[in-house]
């Protein structure tokens, strides 16, 4: 009986043996090994039977259960709340009550469970429910103490009557549930189409929950997206087109969050993608929606749409669901994973063949003796793998704006040209080096009929490249003999079998440019050995002046050149040059250029600029590779101490002055070999003693340092300043060096070239000559070509030319004479001042002493008796002053022959 909410039990034989098979059952249930049912006795102290093991710690969880109205589920090992007692079984203890109106009755304890350490959550809940039932009996129950009967009211066992139909509705679902699951994995067991399982399944899915529609969205990783795989319901068609973005709608945030949904209200939830509505004209009212897992990566969601014979889905639907999404996840897990193994053992066959190919191909590689035998080879490789009805490799003709095509056009080789300037799809894909993949030929597209022959369907463009990347050519497939479009694995494929075809073209062509390389090195070597011979060796002399020269080219061959020539009359022409392009054809045009050019300055009665004139038009006769020549020309008669000049678009050329200060020497006139009819313009210079003039090209000043810095014209110009004191050919050789250490580098950035003139005080003319007779003419026609540019009258010109005919033949008989010296010479200079001729006389003969020559008889030499010393009495009459000395072993015979103003011109 029962007191302030609160009851008790006596002891009673006949609650004993109920109480007994309620612990029973429910130990059998969880599989525990001891229970104990708790009770008040009238004192109010809980009390049970003594089957526990540990009966302390049970009656303090006991106690704790009944104090907090909380149900425990404790492991072993864990703490008794509110203690430290840890204990050493597993407990399940819930409290037999109403915890709402707080009417306790007692408390059902469970300890241990055979072969496991715990108790599960299942065990907990189906204790708790249990517990809950045994309150609701005892509660209700009537005991009668004369009957010794127990009664219970009619409605509680109204209730049980309920619960029970209920248990047994539920375990018909349940059983059909189950029965549904088993039908479907047994589908997934046994079919290896996806599409014809996943139908089956959304047609179960829509039996056990009574939906109109179900469908699975599977992930387009690709796209980022949904689409519907499978639907069954209406609308399909429409559905199918409908593609949902990642994290929007309900199927995109389910495959986000991985967490399942119930939208029940779905015309108002702003949740749900309303395209899919929008697109079919179905009306959503509410959605049941799970994810589909696989090793915790989401593929895909399922979907039920639309309760028939209920208003909402509900939570107890979830589990259900997720059990057939399960099943979905691992039924296209499954397929996916055949399709894989098909997949692979189809790559695994095609890659089979490729290997083959390419050992066809390595072996054509090894064996091809030249371009078109492996063309030919590799076609039929590319065509065999590729399942092409038309390829074609295009190669760029080197030499010429021309393409080589080798062909196969459905079984027909090919071999043939094209012109390489046309607007083609094909050409402007090699120009750009671009890839073109592409399905079908674009219908507006507008094709070349080199397009029109090897473009038909799909086709893949596949540019060919160098090992500097630069497209020689391409590989061009198309219309698959399936009908079916080239992809990128065929792209991959077709790429691989160029790799192998691109290194045997590279052999070839190596093979090829050694075999070419050796050819023209010997024609370099031919080549550089024709421009050494060209060039003039030694160094030009017998004037006023000193000459130094540096000339290094950046190659084996040179665009550089240049040239002196020392005429008869002790006349002087140079020039320097700079060819348009390097190497070889630089050289044979400079080899053309400066024959042109020698041939007509080797007679100085054409001026510098007249001779460039006639130079360029011969020159551009020749030069229909659009090469042309820059040339400074420059000309020195010592006669009038005057140099002419010319420049033929050459840089601008230097003349230091013996102060150190300097000027450019210009002139005007367009490149030899640009333009016909040139006309070019120069000037007039007289030097000084002690002036210098500097002929170069641009490589002297634009060598660069490591920063890219230019030597330049000024540094130039210093370095030279600097150093005028010293030879020119000292000059020319400490300024080459100083220029390559500016530059840091043992490689010229262009070829260097480079001419230094400085002028003396000394004698303008000087040449020498054998000691013998017959040279005597040949000194009269030195000393005229000297001094005729004087245009002196005849009687003092013939003065002159009797005096040193005099001076001559006394050297040539008795200077000589009794002493034996091997091949003897004289030499005779010339120098003209402002109001004089002088001229020197030197030998290397006996000592000249004058005061032994006896005086000449005059009627002796009118009767034409010549005894002696009438020659020197000439000379010392003729001549306004003579001088003789004996110098170093030397005769020295000076004479001077002052002349009137109005012959002293130097024009």
């Amino acid at each position: 009986m029962g007191e302030e909410n609160r009851f008790f039990f006596s002891d009673n034989k006949i609650f004993t043996k109920l109480f007994q098979v309620i612990v029973s059952e429910g130990k059998k249930w969880v599989n525990a090994n001891r229970g104990c049912l708790y009770f008040f006795n009238s004192n109010g102290v809980l009390i049970g039977n003594n089957e526990l093991k540990n009966p302390e710690q049970a009656e303090k969880i006991a106690y704790y259960t009944l104090e907090n109205v909380e149900n425990l589920l404790l492991k072993k090992g864990s703490l008794i709340p509110g203690t430290s007692i840890s204990v050493n079984e597993s407990y399940i203890s819930c409290y037999v009550g109403d915890k709402e109106r707080n009417n306790l009755i007692g408390v059902f304890v469970l300890e241990g469970i055979n072969n496991f350490d715990s108790f599960s959550k299942e065990d907990f809940e189906l204790i708790s429910v249990y517990s809950q039932n045994i309150y609701l009996l005892l509660h209700d129950s009537l005991y009668f103490e004369d009957l010794n009967e127990i009664y219970l009211k009619f409605a509680t066992s109204l209730m049980i009557l309920l619960t029970g139909t209920e248990n047994y509705r539920e375990n018909k679902k349940l059983d059909f549930l189950l029965k549904e699951i088993i039908r479907v994995t047994g589908i997934i067991n046994s079919s290896h189409h996806l599409s014809k399982l996943l139908r089956e399944l959304m047609e179960s899915v829509k039996s056990v929950f009574r939906t109109e529609s179900c469908s699975i969205l599977l992930v387009d990783k690709e796209k980022n997206d949904l689409y519907f795989h499978t639907i069954a319901g209406e609308k399909e068609e429409d559905l199918s087109k409908v593609r949902v973005p990642m994290g929007q709608g309900i199927a995109g945030t389910v495959a986000i969050t991985k967490t399942p949904m119930i939208i029940n209200d779905a015309q108002n939830d702003n949740r749900v993608y309303k395209v899919a509505d929008q697109t079919s004209g179905f009306v959503t009212r509410n959605i049941l929606a799970t994810p589909l897992v696989v090793d915790d990566e989401v593929i895909g969601v399922m979907e039920g749409i639309n309760t028939i014979d209920r208003n909402n889905f509900n939570e107890s639907d979830i589990d259900i669901f997720l059990t057939f999404s399960e099943a979905a996840a691992v039924a296209i897990q499954k397929a996916r994973l055949v399709d894989d193994l098909q997949k692979a053992n189809r790559e695994l066959e095609k890659k089979v063949s490729e290997l083959a190919s390419l050992f066809d191909l390595g072996q054509a590689v090894l064996e091809s003796k030249d371009v078109k035998e492996l063309s030919l080879k590799s076609i039929r490789i590319i065509v065999r793998e590729l399942d092409a009805r038309r390829a074609v490799i295009i190669l760029k003709d080197p030499s010429k704006q021309n393409l080589n095509l080798i062909s196969h056009v459905q079984g027909k080789e090919e071999i043939s040209t094209a012109n390489f300037l046309r607007e083609s799809v094909i050409v402007h894909a090699i120009i750009d080096n671009r890839i073109v993949l592409k399905k079908e030929v674009p219908i507006y597209q507008e094709l070349d009929d080199l397009d029109e022959v090897f473009l038909v369907g799909s086709y893949i463009i596949l540019p060919i490249s160098d090992s500097n990347k630069r497209p020689f050519g391409a590989i061009c497939i198309s219309e698959r003999n399936d009908k079916t479009a080239f992809n990128q694995g065929h792209l991959r494929l077709l790429q691989t079998i160029s790799a192998q075809y691109i290194k045997g073209y590279e052999n070839i062509r190596l093979n090829e440019d050694i075999i070419a390389k050796k050819a023209m090195e010997k024609e370099i070597e031919i080549t550089s050995n024709i421009q050494k011979n060209i060039l003039p060796g030694g160094v030009p002399g017998g004037s006023n002046f000193t000459f130094g020269k540096k000339f290094m080219p950046a190659k084996e061959v040179s665009g550089d050149f240049y040239d002196f020539y020392k005429y008869a009359d002790g006349q002087f022409a140079f020039l320097i040059a700079d060819v348009s392009g390097k190497s070889l054809p630089a050289a044979i045009f400079m080899a053309m250029s400066s024959s042109v050019i020698r041939t007509l300055s080797r007679d100085h009665k054409l001026k510098p600029s007249d001779l460039l004139a006639q130079a360029n038009n011969l020159i551009y006769e020749d030069s229909e590779s659009g090469m042309f020549v820059t040339l400074f020309f420059f000309h020195y008669n010592p006669a009038n101490s005057q140099i002419d000049y010319a420049s033929a678009g050459h840089n601008d050329q230097i003349w230091i002055k013996k102060d150190g200060t300097y000027e450019l020497i210009k002139g005007k006139g367009a490149p030899l070999g640009v333009l016909p009819n040139g006309k070019y313009e120069g000037g007039s210079i007289i030097p000084s003693d002690g002036d210098i003039f500097v002929l170069y090209t641009d490589g002297a000043i634009e060598e660069e340092n490591e920063s890219h810095e230019e030597y330049g014209l000024e540094r130039f110009v210093d370095d030279i300043i600097k150093r005028r004191d010293l030879h020119p050919q000292t000059i020319a050789e400490e300024v080459y060096e100083t220029i390559m250490k500016f530059s840091g580098s043992n490689d010229q950035f262009d070829d260097f070239t480079l001419l230094i003139f400085k002028f003396n005080n000394d004698f303008q003319f000087s040449k020498s000559f054998k000691a013998e007779n017959k040279q005597i003419p040949l000194l009269r026609d030195f000393v005229y070509d000297a001094i005729k540019v004087r245009k002196l009258n005849d009687i003092l010109r013939d003065d002159i030319l009797l005096c040193c005919d005099e001076a001559a033949t006394n050297i040539v008989m008795h200077s000589y004479e009794g002493i034996n010296i091997k091949n003897p010479i004289f030499t005779c200079s010339v120098k003209f001042t402002d109001n004089s001729v002088q001229i020197l006389l030197e030998d290397n003969g006996k000592s000249f002493e004058r005061d032994n020559v006896q005086k000449p008889s005059l009627e002796a030499n009118i009767k034409g008796e010549r005894k002696g010393g009438f020659g020197v009495y000439l000379i010392e009459k003729l001549m306004d002053k003579v001088e003789y000395q004996r110098k170093s072993d030397k005769n020295l015979l000076f004479l001077e022959k002052k002349i009137p103003a109005v012959y002293n011109t130097k024009s």
